[in-house]
């Protein structure tokens, strides 16, 4: 049993290039949590190599871009052995002038049967200068296989933000709860307290701009 978190909190002048690769072997399990909150650009290649039987892996992203910021995340999910599974989720939030791209592939190869992957990129969008271009794909080459993706890019929904205000929240506290809620879904898969503490401290201040 394996977790790893990988966090970049450089500064917005800075431009970040970053190669992972995991090689997951027999019935071993990794939870790899990537965060990218600073630099000007950020370019991450991250791979998941399942290549023995059993192998049970997830890979966590969450990132916020603000200013003129660009993160860029690639991920691959490589099944070469059979009864092996990979779940992919990565969320971020946008503002200002912001722009992010994740492009992601699940990738079985002819001898990987029973597979079970799945793939997901969520976007929230806080400024209608910003912008986010999501690419999933599937490449199958087993048949007996389970493997689903999907991405979102959606702005704050209005009647959201009528609801928390009717019970009393400022539009900026409504706002900074549909956020948090929003990223929600990877922080309840952070194991360690601390950390999520760190990361919700990060996520307000974002938030706060």
């Amino acid at each position: 049993i394996v977790r790893y978190m990988n966090l970049q909190d450089f500064d917005h002048t800075a431009w970040n290039f970053l190669t992972g690769r995991a090689a997951v072997g027999r019935n071993a399990n990794l939870r790899w949590i990537q965060v990218s909150w600073g630099s000007r650009l950020t370019k991450a290649f991250l791979d998941l190599d399942l290549h023995q039987p059993g192998s049970d892996s997830e890979l966590l992203g969450i990132y916020f871009p603000i200013g003129r910021q660009h993160i860029d995340h690639q991920t691959l999910q490589l099944h070469r052995a059979p009864h092996c599974r990979s779940d992919l989720l990565f969320n971020g939030a946008l503002k200002d002038r912001a722009r992010s791209v994740y492009m992601g592939v699940i990738k079985v190869l002819p001898g990987a049967q029973k597979t079970d992957a799945y793939q997901r990129n969520g976007n929230l969008i806080l400024d209608s200068r910003a912008r986010a271009d999501s690419i999933p794909g599937l490449e199958i080459e087993a048949d007996d296989v389970r493997c689903t993706h999907g991405a979102t890019a959606a702005q704050v929904e209005d009647e959201y933000v009528f609801y928390l205000m009717a019970r009393g929240l400022s539009r900026p506290q409504a706002e900074r709860m549909i956020v948090q809620g929003f990223f929600q879904a990877v922080l309840d898969r952070v194991p360690v307290e601390s950390v999520v503490a760190k990361l919700e401290r990060v996520i307000e201040r974002k938030i706060g701009g």
